[in-house]
C-alpha cells in the first residue's frame, strides 16, 4: 500500500479530506518535485492542484491512484469540496504562514478547517517508513559522500584550513552528482572539535590533531550523511584508545537494531559500550535520528525515545564524546546511514571505521 492510500485510509469519514500544501510533503505524496502544487485527498480521490505550466512539466511523473488538476484560483477547489461534500479539512499548521490559513479559511468557506497536528503527525509517521526506491535513493546518496571522503583523505595535506577543507568537501560532493548540501559541513581541528556544531574556521591542521570532517548528498530529494574523525600525523595513544572506544560503541550500536525493539535499546548499547572505557560521562547527543527527505525526521533514538522501530526505517546512526578536563581537550564522532531489515539493520556507508592517518 503506497503513502497515498494509507493516508486515504487513515481518514476518519468521506466528509474529511487533508489539504497538503507542504512542499516537502506534497512531493513525498506524489512523488515528484513541485514548485507551488497542492494536494487534496479524501477517501474517493486524491487531487493534485497546479498551474497548467507546471502539470505540463510533471505530468508524466505523477503516479497512478492521484488526479492532475489545473488551477487559477481557490474556486477549483471549492468546486472539488462542494462535489463530494467536503465538511472537514485537516491541514499542516506549523508548515503554514498565518496568512495563508486565513486565505484558505475565507475562501474555502464550505468547509471548517481543523487547526490540529493530526496530519503532520501522520505524515511524519509514515514518511518514517521508506519504500524500496527511497532506501535506493538514500543509497545512491551515500555513495556520493563515501566517494567524497575517499577523495578527501587522499588529497588533505597539513598546513590546509577548515574552511578551505570544508569547500573542497562541497565541491567534491557536487562533483559525484549531489543535488545539494542538505546539511551545514562540518571541519573541525584540535580543540576546535569539542563542539560538534561549531563552524569551520581559518585554523590550520596540525600534527596531532583529530580532524572532524561531517556533510551530506541529495539525490532525488532524498538526504545521506555520514561523518569520520581522522588523525593528523601521529596521535596519543590515550586518542588512540578513545577513537577505538567510539568506533565500537557505533558498531555495538549498529548490531543492536532491528524491528519491533525500542528506541532506548541502541542507545543504551552505544553507551554501554562508551561505559567500558569511561567514555559515557561524555558522550554527546543521541545514537540515531531519521533521515530521509529532510536531514533530520522521526524516529529519534534516545534515553527518552518511546519510538518502536519498524522494518525499512531508515537512520542517521552516531556516536561522539566530547572530553573537556584539565589533561584532555578533544572530540570524537562517527555516523554512519542504516535501513531496518526483517532481521535486523543494513548499513550503506562502506567508508571503513578504523582510524585514518593522514
Amino acid at each position: 500500500m503506497n503513502a497515498v492510500s494509507e493516508l486515504k485510509n487513515w481518514l476518519p469519514d468521506e466528509k474529511t479530506a487533508a489539504l497538503v500544501t507542504a512542499p516537502l510533503s506534497v512531493r513525498y505524496l506524489c512523488g515528484t518535485r513541485t514548485d507551488s502544487a497542492i494536494m487534496l485527498v479524501f477517501r474517493e480521490e486524491a487531487v493534485l492542484f497546479a498551474s497548467e505550466r507546471e502539470l505540463a512539466h510533471i505530468s508524466d511523473r505523477i503516479p497512478d491512484g492521484i488526479t492532475a488538476r489545473p488551477v487559477c484560483g481557490s474556486k477549483d477547489l471549492l468546486d472539488v469540496l462542494v462535489k463530494y461534500g467536503i465538511k472537514h479539512l485537516l491541514i499542516e499548521p506549523d508548515k503554514m504562514t498565518f496568512s495563508d490559513y486565513m486565505l484558505f479559511r475565507e475562501s474555502l468557506h464550505y468547509s471548517e478547517i481543523h487547526h490540529t497536528d493530526e496530519l503532520t503527525e501522520e505524515l511524519s509517521r509514515l514518511r518514517s517508513v521508506k519504500s524500496d526506491d527511497e532506501i535506493s535513493y538514500m543509497t545512491t546518496a551515500q555513495r556520493m559522500c563515501d566517494k567524497t571522503f575517499e577523495r578527501l583523505v587522499s588529497g588533505l595535506r597539513k598546513g590546509m584550513t577548515e574552511r578551505q577543507i570544508a569547500a573542497l568537501s562541497e565541491f567534491y560532493l557536487t562533483d559525484s552528482g549531489s543535488e545539494g548540501i542538505p546539511i551545514p559541513t562540518v571541519v573541525l581541528s584540535g580543540e576546535n572539535t569539542l563542539n560538534f556544531k561549531k563552524r569551520p574556521c581559518d585554523r590550520a591542521i596540525a600534527e596531532g590533531d583529530l580532524l572532524i570532517l561531517e556533510f551530506g548528498a541529495t539525490y532525488k530529494g532524498y538526504c545521506a550523511k555520514m561523518c569520520r574523525t581522522i588523525a593528523v600525523g601521529k596521535i596519543s595513544e590515550a586518542l588512540e584508545e578513545s577513537y577505538h572506544a567510539v568506533s565500537c560503541a557505533i558498531s555495538d550500536g549498529l548490531r543492536a537494531l532491528r524491528p519491533d525493539t525500542g528506541g532506548k535499546v541502541a542507545d543504551s548499547v552505544m553507551r554501554s559500550t562508551l561505559n567500558a572505557w569511561n567514555l559515557d560521562r561524555f558522550c554527546v547527543g543521541t545514537f540515531a535520528k531519521g533521515i530521509g527527505l529532510e536531514p533530520t525526521e522521526l524516529p529519534y533514538l534516545g534515553q527518552e525515545s518511546s519510538a518502536l522501530l519498524r522494518k525499512n526505517m531508515t537512520l542517521s546512526v552516531n556516536c561522539g564524546i566530547s572530553v573537556d578536563t584539565a589533561n584532555a581537550k578533544y572530540g570524537i564522532k562517527i555516523a554512519d546511514m542504516a535501513a531496518l531489515t526483517e532481521e535486523g539493520c543494513v548499513n550503506f556507508t562502506v567508508s571503513t571505521k578504523n582510524l585514518i592517518h593522514i
